[in-house]
């Protein structure tokens, strides 16, 4: 088949494939997106760390301020009205004065605080999905990534990966799920890496296939597509060796519902064996009620005979 992508059909790939050292929150985060369920949050303060610290720490100390003004000011006014009952004209106006001077502080510190955060681009709508996506570029593989040669393989590789993960046995722990879990990572990464450059490849020798025929350069292309077709074969033969791997898990997962259904089977062994048991007991039953029947027989035939 020739090297044309166009040559080959399409698929669309599960999920990005990702490096399995990214955080699993950002790796959610990212699958996520490429479903379409990505979510905004509102951001309030700015995202900078800096930035967030200093604006709270701005908000923090005005309305501090304001609470030692407001306390130290009226003290004198809540004094005269405690020992006097009312206040006299001086510690009136002290209040009154502090009480304001507080809100003039408040008021400050909230504008303050206010201009931080829109200088700083804090107030808007965040997304968690393009945080991690600009956090880790270069960490994650997408379909427009690759060609569609390789997202054909890659989505063979995770159409595997899935069924492994979908198993009943792996769910049940019966194949070590986390040593299994990061095998699989492993092997999901290293497959698109190296399909990612295969298609890059791809992508260049298409452009230098106008060498003349028989020239050193053509020559020279050819060997390059020979080794890329080694190359192809290789990891055509890991993308199978990771279907095989899921055909086994799903071969084994039937064998395992089987067992499931023998044992839930076999646990009503005893209660049959019981409800034999206990036939017995039913036959001595039957017997206590036909002796109890015979008796009431000959009572109705007694009493049939003095009538007559």
């Amino acid at each position: 088949m020739p090297e044309d992508s166009t040559a080959w059909q399409d698929a669309t790939l599960r999920r990005p494939a990702l490096d399995p050292a990214i955080p699993r929150a950002a790796r959610d985060l990212l699958t996520s997106a490429s479903h379409g369920r990505a979510s905004g949050r509102l951001n309030v303060l700015p995202t900078h760390p800096q930035r967030r610290e200093a604006a709270v720490y701005d908000a923090v100390t005005g309305i501090t301020t304001a609470l030692f003004v407001g306390v130290a000011g009226a003290s004198p006014w809540a004094f005269g009205v405690l020992i006097f009952q009312q206040p006299t004209g001086w510690e009136s106006a002290s209040g009154r004065y502090t009480l304001l001077l507080a809100e003039i502080i408040v008021a400050i510190s909230a504008v303050i605080f206010c201009t931080r955060v829109v200088r700083s681009g804090g107030l808007g709508i965040g997304d968690p999905a393009a945080d991690a996506a600009r956090t880790y570029r270069g960490r994650y593989l997408t379909g427009a990534d690759l060609d569609a040669r390789a997202r054909v393989l890659l989505r063979r590789a995770q159409d595997a990966v899935v069924a492994v993960r979908s198993a009943e046995i792996f769910r049940a722990g019966l194949l070590d799920e986390p040593a299994t879990s990061a095998a699989l990572d492993a092997q999901e990464w290293d497959i698109a890496l190296a399909l990612r450059e295969q298609a890059l490849l791809r992508g260049e020798r298409g452009r230098l296939a106008g060498s003349r025929p028989h020239s050193p350069a053509a020559e020279l292309l050819e060997d390059h597509r020979r080794a890329a077709r080694a190359a192809d074969q290789s990891i055509a033969r890991r993308v199978s060796a990771i279907e095989r791997y899921a055909a086994e898990v799903r071969q084994a997962d039937a064998a395992y519902r089987d067992w499931r259904e023998h044992a839930t089977i076999a646990e009503l062994a005893d209660r049959h064996l019981d409800m034999l048991a206990r036939t017995a007991a039913d036959e001595h039953g039957i017997t206590e009620l036909n002796a109890m029947t015979e008796q009431a027989r000959a009572v109705r035939l007694a009493l049939g005979e003095n009538l007559d």
